[in-house]
């Protein structure tokens, strides 16, 4: 499981050390406070340790693209930085990896790829790999290979022997991380997704295939889940169903997928009672793609969900918090997951003294974006019991941090 990051330089966040993640991460802030710059930062590690840092290799990771005088940190009265540091740091329990990169793109002279000026991997805080502009290095000796500026060397002997166990798994898991931000038109399968993936696209494309695959309505379950705590969350579904578009449910006018959602609405005459996405409250659409992202056996081990909350009513946000990490902390692979929210209900459905549960405050002070964990003490829970308040409503008043300079 990834257990620490270190940003160095990259937009917002000048600086960010050894940042020790849990299983479930909760991010609240400002808008504008570098909540998303967070996420972005790993997915520019994600395409380095694949081997190539370029717009196309971002955008498959829900990384938006951007010049690199955007990129790289310019806060006023600082110096800036030449190259963005990013580093990663894995924990199996038995073996330690981390693998750091230093990468460069001219301002005046953006090139299409990003230059990899350093690289390392090391394995229990010895180095397995390294990288220089004068060269690299592989097991201590120099390594004969070519380097290619804007090529990985990590990527390049991904396969090696000397890599196997926790290094590999690192590289792995950080290529496949992606941002997903669900769209209501591409949930609704009437929009493409830019950015496909299997199980389901970064915006929601492939979610009526996503739960077939997961859905056993005979026995009643999804995945692992038991479908009934699906349908406890939406009161007015009494079945759901995946089946080809018909006339009978979608008009003939709205374009549609090869598959749709089918919705049975528990308060309407039987006959009559069948919605497709299309027409279905889009919280259901969200409930469902949140919950294959925890569930789905192809989901990334590592992921991201911006705005978590989105589209649902801020009970119903606390409840889908509930279920979705406990399936997370009950997945098989160890899933681990960082989201991003505004909504204070989410905050409601933490179970914060599981220590695999952290949330952290995003502040925005001097510009510079500070990301701090919320330290859950015997104090703060006997503060909550004798105020009668709620996590989410010290968070509101401004307590905890992460509110903008508003109140």
């Amino acid at each position: 499981m990834l257990k620490a990051v270190t940003i160095q330089g990259f937009k917002s966040i000048r600086e960010l050390k050894d940042l020790e993640l849990g299983q479930v991460n909760v991010f609240v802030g400002a808008n504008g406070s570098g909540k998303s710059n967070f996420l972005e930062a790993l997915g520019v590690l994600g395409a380095a340790a694949a081997g190539r840092v370029d717009d196309q290799a971002l955008q498959r990771r829900g990384v938006r693209p951007g010049v690199p005088a955007l990129y790289k940190s310019s806060h006023k009265g600082q110096r800036i930085r030449r190259f963005i540091t990013l580093s990663a740091e894995w924990d199996t329990g038995q073996e330690n990896a981390v693998y750091t990169v230093g990468l460069d793109n001219p301002i005046e002279e953006p090139k299409p790829a990003w230059i990899y000026r350093t690289e390392s991997l090391l394995r229990d805080g010895q180095k397995i790999m390294g990288r220089a502009p004068r060269g690299a290095t592989l097991s201590g000796s120099p390594s004969q290979y070519p380097m290619h500026p804007d090529s990985g060397f990590a990527a390049l002997i991904s396969g090696y022997e000397e890599l196997r166990g926790a290094p590999a798994d690192l590289l792995r898991t950080l290529d496949d991380f992606a941002i997903f931000a669900p769209a209501t038109p591409i949930l609704r399968g009437i929009a493409p997704d830019p950015a496909t993936r299997v199980p389901v696209g970064l915006f929601g494309g492939r979610l009526a295939e996503a739960v077939r695959e997961l859905l056993n309505p005979r026995q009643g379950k999804f995945g692992d889940l038991d479908l009934e705590e699906i349908l406890d969350l939406l009161d007015w579904v009494d079945s759901i169903s995946v089946t080809a578009p018909s006339k009978q449910i979608l008009s003939p006018s709205v374009p549609s997928a090869r598959l749709i959602i089918r919705f049975a609405d528990a308060w309407m005459r039987p006959s009559r009672n069948l919605l497709s996405g299309y027409d279905a409250s889009e919280g259901a659409l969200y409930v469902l793609f949140m919950l294959v992202l925890a569930l789905h056996p192809h989901s990334p081990r590592l992921l991201a969900i911006d705005n978590f909350d989105q589209s649902m009513h801020p009970l119903l946000a606390r409840e889908l918090t509930r279920l979705f990490c406990a399936q997370v902390l009950q997945s098989r692979s160890r899933r681990q997951v960082l989201l991003t929210t505004h909504n204070p209900q989410v905050l409601n459905g933490l179970d914060l003294r599981d220590e695999r549960i952290r949330l952290f405050t995003v502040d925005r002070r001097q510009g510079m974006t500070r990301i701090k964990p919320l330290r859950i003490t015997p104090e703060l829970l006997q503060s909550l019991e004798q105020e009668h308040v709620t996590l989410s409503e010290l968070w509101v008043m401004g307590r905890l941090g992460g509110v903008p300079e508003l109140l």
